[in-house]
């Protein structure tokens, strides 16, 4: 699996449960756009998974914490869960949002609901 070491500033911002870690505080990469990487500390200790960008100043944005890596299901288990949180809130609307990326716990992705079709932003 591709690898990042971030910071001790970045592992302070894991640590503390933030779900994105900045380029500044990336210390060394084995990873290509778009990997899912196992993010460590400078001393080598596991953090968490993260989707990692080349490009984007929010280069890691964590996907799990700890050292186990996130279920081959993620994807669509916390589709599942952002669905039936709206769902839950019986919203009498027929268009909304029906994924909010980082608060669903699928950083970067966005899906809007207009009565039946989905639309996510184009990249």
């Amino acid at each position: 699996m591709s690898s990042v070491t971030i910071t001790r500033r970045g592992e302070d911002r894991a640590r503390s449960g933030h779900p994105w870690i900045y380029r500044s505080d990336v210390a060394e990469v084995e990873a290509e756009a778009g990997d899912l990487v196992q993010v460590f500390g400078l001393r080598g200790r596991p953090l968490g998974h993260a989707l990692f960008s080349n490009e984007s100043e929010i280069t890691l944005r964590m996907i799990t914490f700890g050292a186990a890596p996130p279920p081959a299901d993620f994807v669509k288990a916390r589709l599942a869960a952002a669905i039936a949180f709206r769902e839950s809130l019986a919203l009498d609307a027929t268009a909304y949002r029906l994924v909010h990326g980082e608060a669903d716990r699928l950083p970067s992705l966005i899906v809007d609901r207009y009565g039946d079709y989905l639309v996510l932003p184009a990249p």
